[in-house]
């Protein structure tokens, strides 16, 4: 079983606006609702994939509520924890004419101590069952830092893999506690080690430093340019086919279900092909978190290999 643990769920509005700008009222006939926070993305496409997943963290609220339905309607089984506050709303606009991008993103709402209490207890229940534990996304209010480091380290006192997909310094702290794999992107990786790099080959050096910090597993997506990795202590550039993109978001988020469920077979070289595959077929999409498994298997074939 897989486990997906999102501690600041949100429901995700996207709306497609041609030629958006600010001061200016847009209306739109193309949009939609998910359940969203980068923890659910990873549900969904395991579900997707066919996977048994379990979804968990903290959810209040009306958007509460609505994820609630969410993940019985896609038959994803539900282990969030209830709290008092509202779960956030997050909003995409996505102009297809000037090909950008705009999300508007919430904080959160500020979580008390009896229910951190309430979650972790659950969280040591669900992790004895799990084969693979992924953390995504951002914390919210009330949470330190180093939450993740915590939840980290108590999975691997029972010798479970864990993918941690988060940022900042989030990041920064969760990597102390050494989990199986890591996948910033590249805006993160910089912020990470305040390096600059400009193509495939100049990420070795950070592959390296992820490396020595314990990182058994380290990645870096690099968007249209595919990833790089460190597998076995040799450099590897995976290159993507060209396709015509719908939506970008969520696609890290199917990276990393794809490699949960890769690592339950242990093949390193198949897992990040089958993350690879899913993060690209997600992008055909306007919601987020979703794949088709026809078009992973095409993309996964497509993904081409090639040593640094």
């Amino acid at each position: 079983m897989i486990l997906s643990v999102t501690m600041n769920p949100s429901q995700d509005k996207v709306y497609i606006v041609n030629d958006f700008s600010i001061q200016n009222v847009h209306r739109t006939n193309e949009y939609t609702a998910t359940a969203g926070g980068k923890g659910l993305n990873v549900a969904r496409v395991v579900k997707s994939l066919d996977k048994d997943i379990v979804a968990t963290g903290l959810l209040g609220g009306l958007s509460g509520t609505f994820i609630d339905n969410s993940l019985k309607e896609y038959q994803i089984k539900n282990e969030f924890v209830k709290i008092s506050g509202e779960t956030r709303t997050c909003i995409n606009i996505i102009d297809h004419k000037n090909t950008t991008t705009t999300e508007i993103l919430e904080a959160g709402p500020e979580i008390k101590k009896s229910e951190i209490k309430r979650f972790i207890n659950r969280y040591k229940k669900l992790v004895k069952k799990a084969d693979i534990i992924t953390l995504s996304g951002s914390l919210p209010r009330g949470l330190n830092n180093n939450f993740y480091f915590e939840l980290i380290d108590h999975a691997k006192k029972l010798d479970k893999k864990v993918i941690l997909d988060t940022s900042g310094q989030y990041l920064k702290e969760g990597i102390k506690g050494k989990p199986f794999m890591v996948k910033p992107n590249e805006d993160e990786i910089k912020e990470l080690f305040g390096e600059k790099y400009k193509k495939p080959s100049d990420y070795t050096n950070a592959l390296e430093k992820l490396k020595e910090l314990g990182i058994k597993l380290p990645i870096i997506t690099l968007g249209k340019n595919g990833a790089v990795g460190m597998i076995r202590d040799k450099y590897y550039h995976f290159k993507l086919p060209e396709i015509e993109v719908v939506n970008t978001v969520g696609s890290g988020d199917a990276f990393v279900a794809g490699c949960a469920v890769g690592l339950q077979k242990n093949n390193i070289f198949d897992t990040i092909k089958l993350g690879m595959a899913c993060g690209t077929a997600n992008t055909l999409f306007i919601k987020t978190g979703k794949v088709t498994k026809q078009k992973v298997n095409q993309f996964r074939d497509e993904i081409e290999v090639v040593q640094i």
